[in-house]
């Protein structure tokens, strides 16, 4: 027996409002000053600003370690910096770090295209689900050459 003829009741408990709109950056406190925090995380370290920081809270059960865990909740719109360790090699070249990879060209015009042909064959065109998705990948050369191959399909 299911439940469709069962009588929902006319008023419901409104949900209580989270008390964050995010989830918190959850990390190891590095450094602390009266201005700014900075939290380790895989990836790098954030450094934020202090009023920027809605919430700190130690998550750590030794609060004397030098590197505590935290949960840190930041405000929406805050600015941060972010610092990763890299390995330098040396050469005749200046110190650079390498442009992000430009989309492939016709790009674009293959997303569009794959809607298109998705819709006339009445399949959901989602990508990242079962559907119609665009997918490429890119080269790039030291001598400049910027290859890349694109293609559409179903999932």
């Amino acid at each position: 027996m299911n439940d469709a003829g069962r009588q929902v009741p006319g008023h419901t408990r409104p949900r209580p409002k989270p008390r964050h709109p995010a989830p918190p950056l959850s990390g190891r406190l590095v450094a602390e000053s009266r201005d700014t925090i900075s939290v380790r995380v895989a990836e790098g370290v954030w450094t934020l600003d202090r009023d920027d920081v809605l919430q700190l809270r130690d998550e750590s059960p030794d609060a004397g370690t030098a590197e505590r865990a935290v949960l840190v909740w930041i405000r929406p719109g805050a600015t941060a910096d972010f610092t990763q360790r890299r390995r330098i090699q040396l050469t005749e070249r200046p110190l650079t770090l390498p442009p992000r990879p430009s989309p492939a060209v016709g790009d674009e015009l293959l997303a569009r295209l794959t809607d298109q042909w998705a819709r006339k064959l009445d399949v959901a065109p989602t990508p990242g689900a079962a559907g119609a998705t665009v997918s490429y990948s890119q080269t790039r050369s030291g001598g400049g050459s910027d290859d890349g191959t694109a293609c559409d399909s179903l999932d």
